[in-house]
């Protein structure tokens, strides 16, 4: 009996030791066809940068000096200088040649800081020579927003904005503030462009 007990053990040792090489043969077997890769790729971005009157507002967004108001002739003031009754305009070029993406234009007047004429008002605008023009119902600080898909033909378009020193029905400054601008005036405007990308 004793010696059919450690026939047995034998027999279990001998089984478990074979089932442990059977599962390491099995492992090596398996891992001869464990793999892996790896890879990297360059994605191109899409490109942001506009231009305003030839500048490159997205490295200097201050574009003041392309600024160029041109005021109408009158016969009754001299040429090149703004007063009461004086119409003019100025123009804003955006060229979004070099944007790769569907974008908002937010566009919005103002008069400037150190502005002391409070006449100045802003009569509307229209693009890229347009017949029609677009009238503003907020003349103080109009604002408004222009959208631009990816698919548009078009990509420079010149914005002609249009003023006028209000004098008259609904202006703020009566004759003596009209000669006391002339003296020590600034006559200011000011223009704010925000490009925000659409989303996807």
């Amino acid at each position: 009996m004793d010696k059919l007990l450690k026939n047995r053990k034998f027999r279990l040792l001998l089984a478990c030791i074979s089932l442990l090489l059977l599962v390491d043969m099995i492992q090596e077997s398996y891992a001869k066809y464990v793999s892996s890769a790896e890879a990297s790729s360059n994605l191109t971005i899409a490109r942001w940068a506009f231009m305003v009157n030839n500048q490159d507002v997205i490295n200097n967004s201050n574009f003041s000096t392309t600024i160029l108001p041109v005021i109408d002739s009158n016969p009754n003031i001299a040429s090149g200088v703004i007063a009461p009754t004086s119409t003019g305009y100025f123009d804003v070029t955006i060229d979004s040649s070099n944007v790769g993406v569907s974008y908002d234009e937010e566009i919005t007047l103002s008069t400037g800081t150190n502005n002391t004429v409070t006449d100045i008002m802003f009569t509307g605008y229209k693009i890229n020579n347009e017949e029609s023009i677009v009238e503003f119902q907020n003349t103080t600080n109009p604002t408004f927003t222009i959208s631009h898909p990816l698919t548009e033909q078009n990509k420079v378009n010149t914005y002609r904005f249009y003023i006028k020193w209000n004098d008259g029905t609904g202006e703020t400054m009566n004759n003596t503030a009209d000669t006391q601008a002339t003296v020590d005036g600034n006559a200011t405007v000011k223009i704010n462009l925000r490009f925000i990308q659409k989303a996807g």
